[in-house]
């Protein structure tokens, strides 16, 4: 049994990310989707919701997630993030993120353009601007998910111990982060077991570990995220997913 602090609420809002096999691989873009998923905690539940969507040849992700409970009492806890993304010359690209922070002591406001020509990018915190060189391929935290997923389905990622190595804009700053393939396991989800690949994503310059189950089944649409901070883990499962087109469902 842990205590669910606000500071832990947030890291975990923070968090998020994963991958699965090649072998009869379906190459076709990875369907529109809705994936809701808990946590639960001391009386608390996160709740975070991510939508796939594809727009003539832009892809759009987004992210929302939010803390019910007696941590209300204090305030609110909620994150949203948005990636606008195009996939010229079979390499993701970031054209667009936004993400938003609240807390009962701050919000935060960051959005950012992408100049490939110039490899910058361009954006506000809280309305002060800044502009940053980034190496080419620079994701962001749902770039990076998106990324894992459609490695995952061309088979780049299939053997435990296989690696990617990605350059994650958070804010204003750069990070280095590691994604590997740690295993495979059989999990549960709301179609019932599933054949599941385990990816974790690492840094040298945090303790913070992520750890995502990605099920061949399901599209390599992740069915879990860990969150480890300060020894502690914290588990969010899918309780539902949403087919968009057309709209199934898997739940009935």
């Amino acid at each position: 049994m842990f205590r669910l602090a606000p500071t832990m609420v947030m890291a975990i809002l923070l968090a998020l990310l994963a991958a699965p096999a090649a072998a009869d691989r379906d190459l076709r873009p990875i369907p529109p989707y809705t994936a809701s998923y808990e946590a639960s905690a001391m009386g608390n539940t996160l709740k975070a919701r991510i939508t796939l969507n594809h727009e003539d040849v832009q892809t759009r992700m987004a992210m929302d997630a939010h803390v019910s409970g007696f941590l209300r009492v204090l305030g609110r806890f909620e994150l949203s993030r948005e990636a606008l993304m195009t996939n010229p010359n079979g390499e993701l690209q970031l054209v667009h993120s936004r993400s938003k922070q609240i807390t009962p002591r701050r919000e935060r406001k960051v959005e950012t353009r992408f100049d490939w020509d110039d490899n910058r990018a361009i954006g506000t915190i809280n309305g002060d601007r800044f502009d940053l060189e980034v190496p080419p391929q620079t994701l962001d935290f749902l770039g990076s998910l998106y990324l894992m997923m459609q490695q995952l389905e061309s088979g780049a990622l299939s053997q435990e111990g296989d690696r990617k190595t990605i350059q994650s804009l958070e804010r204003d700053r750069l990070r280095e982060y590691r994604f590997e393939v740690a295993g495979r396991e059989t999990m549960d989800s709301p179609i019932g077991r599933v054949e599941t690949v385990r990816i974790d994503r690492r840094t040298d310059d945090s303790d913070v570990a992520l750890s995502a189950w990605f099920a061949r089944e399901l599209r390599h649409v992740p069915v879990r995220f860990d969150y480890e901070a300060d020894g502690r883990v914290f588990e969010l499962n899918l309780t539902q997913l949403e087919w968009h087109d057309p709209i199934i469902d898997l739940n009935d």
